[in-house]
């Protein structure tokens, strides 16, 4: 049977040079990839799938309902999602009535009227449907969200988000190595 798990006197303690003594099951990526998908299906099971919603659905719902209205660039960058997948969601949630849209003119380019052109950019607010399936999830997302919290002391809760944000400032970096 496959380990799942490294031990952490094995190769995580000695990883050799430029980590020749690691498989890929000891990969630090491949247990990040592993909870992610972990954590997305028990978040869709535990709250999201009730509501009707995806996760993408609830990132972008999440966010609008705390900064609405917001441009969708915006949007792309508080969510991490790119403007393919925001504007896929964005239509769903439209299309359940969560959020509306409106095209607001930033600036007008050209001079005279045949060579005139104006520039829109898209905002995206909360509807009040929005806002009361936000009210209904949130609670069950921050109790389930507390109870990972739990798991950890307080010193534990502060060494992972340093290690967190060392390996997001690492991967962000572009450093190869995956």
């Amino acid at each position: 049977m496959v380990k799942l798990w490294p031990d952490a006197d094995g190769a995580w303690n000695d990883p050799g040079t430029e980590g020749s003594n690691l498989k890929i099951n000891e990969f630090l990526t491949f247990h990040l990839l592993r909870l992610a998908s972990i954590a997305k299906s028990s978040v869709a099971r535990e709250y999201l799938d009730p509501a009707g919603l995806s996760v993408p659905e609830w990132r972008l719902l999440a966010t609008v309902a705390n900064f609405s209205p917001l441009p969708f660039s915006d949007i792309t960058a508080m969510t991490t999602m790119d403007k393919g997948q925001v504007s896929r969601t964005l239509r769903s949630a439209q299309g359940k009535g969560l959020v509306a849209t409106e095209l607001v003119p930033t600036e007008k380019r050209g001079t005279g009227e045949s060579n005139s052109s104006s520039i829109s950019r898209v905002l995206v607010s909360i509807t009040p449907s929005g806002r009361a399936l936000y009210q209904k999830v949130m609670p069950v997302a921050q109790r389930y969200q507390a109870g990972l919290i739990g798991l950890m002391s307080a010193d534990e809760r502060r060494v992972m988000l340093d290690v967190l944000q060392r390996v997001y400032r690492y991967m962000a970096a572009g450093t190869s190595g995956a």
